[in-house]
């Protein structure tokens, strides 16, 4: 049985078709279980955490994104009946002791890079997870898994998500895409829904980054970090967050917030993105959370946001359906 799953490795978040997650984890094997997903594999153990790590460039050069795959995989697994009925008889043959060479679930990947790396590190991210001999077997939150990756097929982010849109932006001449992740903001152009790698960049406004300058403006007035997820709260006015801090902490968050779109929008015009004349999608988790930010700065005046943040995963779907069906109608990356 072979399964196709989508994932977008994300530097703040993992996502696939139905699945969103952490991209950071720890190894240990003395952290509670209860109301965390944990996986074992080759005798390690590893639990998600939501913390920030270090962006990477290249996603083979550590086990990370490997890990946090198979994070993914189990889940999308685990959403599939059929699946789960043929992983219960695997199971049921291993443990009768046979070792027949069909128990396990044939894994094709479709993964994406920024298109900026695209070229640069497509053929070794695929590499790094074809290059993976025999059958892979792990479990996820006390379930086995026996999987076989036959195939792994990399596409440009935010342009697959793009994709996901298409009949709302193929009248257009010139569209801005602009990917909002944890660390990095990928910005494109699309001349005719082909992507023009002379406006192709990306810079630091992630919102990984506003939460670090939120918590600055915190301490400098003599407060205690908050987390992420209190912001994120905030940010959304969450009636819990709203009720539990002072007007004084949710002015701090909600200020620096719209100081930061100001300054990312100001910096993607400078790149030479026209933000007054041409329509500029948002995407991504960071574009969801700021999104009444962006409205509001009147900066950008034909905006469309894809409040999907599984978006590219679908997107890689889509293209990937294309390329076997022989349609080439969207394929300009």
């Amino acid at each position: 049985m072979k399964k196709i799953i989508s994932i977008d490795h994300g530097n703040r978040l993992m996502k696939s078709i139905h699945k969103v997650f952490p991209s950071s984890f720890v190894e240990s094997k003395h952290l509670p279980s209860i109301g965390n997903d944990v996986l074992s594999y080759e005798g390690k153990v590893y639990t998600l955490v939501d913390q920030c790590l270090p962006v990477i460039s290249d996603k083979s050069e550590n086990e990370r994104y490997f890990i946090l795959s198979l994070f993914a995989i189990g889940k999308e697994l685990v959403n599939d009946a059929e699946i789960m009925y043929k992983l219960t008889q695997m199971n049921n043959i291993q443990t009768a002791g046979s070792n027949k060479s069909d128990s396990y679930i044939k894994v094709e990947l479709l993964i994406g890079l920024p298109l900026q790396h695209y070229e640069t590190y497509r053929k070794k991210f695929e590499k790094y997870f074809t290059d993976r001999n025999g059958i892979i077997q792990f479990e996820l939150n006390g379930r086995p898994y026996s999987i076989r990756i036959t195939g792994a097929y990399a596409f440009p982010q935010a342009y697959s998500a793009a994709v996901t849109v298409f009949d709302r932006l193929k009248g257009s001449n010139i569209t801005n895409v602009i990917d909002i992740g944890g660390f990095t903001v990928d910005c494109l152009q699309l001349t005719k829904f082909k992507p023009n790698m002379s406006l192709c960049t990306s810079i630091y406004w992630g919102v990984n980054v506003l939460y670090q300058s939120i918590n600055d403006q915190i301490r400098s007035t003599g407060g205690r970090d908050i987390s992420n997820f209190i912001i994120e709260g905030i940010l959304k006015k969450d009636p819990t967050d709203i009720s539990e801090y002072s007007e004084k902490r949710i002015e701090t968050v909600t200020s620096v917030a719209i100081a930061h779109v100001e300054r990312m929008l100001a910096e993607i015009t400078q790149k030479g993105f026209d933000l007054d004349e041409d329509r500029s999608v948002f995407m991504g988790g960071g574009s969801i959370l700021l999104k009444e930010y962006i409205l509001k700065t009147g900066k950008v005046k034909k905006p469309m946001f894809i409040d999907d943040v599984h978006a590219n995963a679908k997107g890689y779907k889509m293209l990937y359906d294309m390329q076997n069906s022989g349609n080439k109608q969207m394929n300009g990356a």
